[in-house]
């Protein structure tokens, strides 16, 4: 039975609204809006240093810059997991709180294989996309669950992608129209929060023009995972039923009659 695309981004926009989606929304912006102002703040310190010429003459000068990536790196390692715990809440019931186990259980293990296969996913899709564009199109949303996987089922990413692609089997028409919802979705809210970049210019411009971009990312974020959560959730049980109901044939099938 094809999901229903409406239905799916109703629940996508509940679960993401939910005291935890809010919480995890709230994360993400603070953790992205501090990774930003520490992008900002070093290209004016090395800009008031004299750019490329003052590195050049004062190698001290590469300290600063090399300490803010450093901390950039721990915050990216931070969203990672932030992302990956959010899928788990997602594809669970849990509504209220962020339990401690989701930000915590295999998550070397998952981080690993999601950093990995991003990259692999990536190149994938890119190939694909050269290929006539189609057959890039077909990969993203054949393999669009393969994240879930790796998040909940502890799946390293060559299996998540098989896992994926079998789940996806006899829907993908249907995912395909629910990524242009979730695509159409993000990109009036990109438009929406984009009024920020007006103020840029100064470094409070900057400031202000980050923050509203930072939150529309992080509202968008929050809710194609749980839009993905929710369509995973739909068609797993959808394929539950369907097994339940093939052995059940099978069984009534090898039993003899009274």
């Amino acid at each position: 039975m094809p999901i229903n695309i409406t239905t799916t981004l109703k629940r996508g926009y509940s679960r993401s609204i939910e005291r935890n989606g809010l919480m995890l929304m709230g994360i993400l912006f603070v953790i992205s809006v501090f990774n930003g102002v520490l992008g900002l703040g070093v290209d004016r310190w090395v800009a008031r240093q004299g750019g490329a010429a003052g590195v050049q003459a004062n190698p001290l000068v590469i300290v600063p810059p090399l300490g803010a990536g450093i901390v950039s790196l721990i915050l990216g390692i931070a969203l990672l997991v932030v992302s990956i715990a959010a899928i788990r809440v997602f594809v669970s019931d849990e509504t209220e709180r962020l339990p401690r186990e989701f930000f915590t259980r295999n998550m070397v293990w998952a981080a690993v294989n999601l950093f990995v296969g991003t990259i692999v996913f990536a190149i994938i899709v890119a190939l694909g996309l050269v290929a006539l564009v189609v057959p890039g199109i077909f990969l993203l949303v054949t393999l669009v669950f393969w994240t879930v996987y790796v998040a909940v089922e502890d799946q390293n990413f060559v299996e998540a992608f098989r896992s994926s692609w079998g789940l996806t089997r006899g829907y993908r028409l249907n995912l395909f129209m629910l990524g242009v919802a979730v695509a159409f979705i993000t990109l009036l809210l990109n438009l929406v929060f984009g009024f920020g970049d007006l103020a840029s210019g100064s470094f409070v411009g900057d400031f202000v023009a980050l923050v509203f971009a930072q939150a529309a990312s992080a509202i968008a974020t929050v809710f194609a995972t749980a839009v993905l959560a929710t369509a995973y959730t739909e068609l797993d049980a959808s394929d539950d039923e369907d097994l339940g109901e093939t052995i059940t044939d099978d069984s009534t099938a090898g039993r003899p009659a009274a």
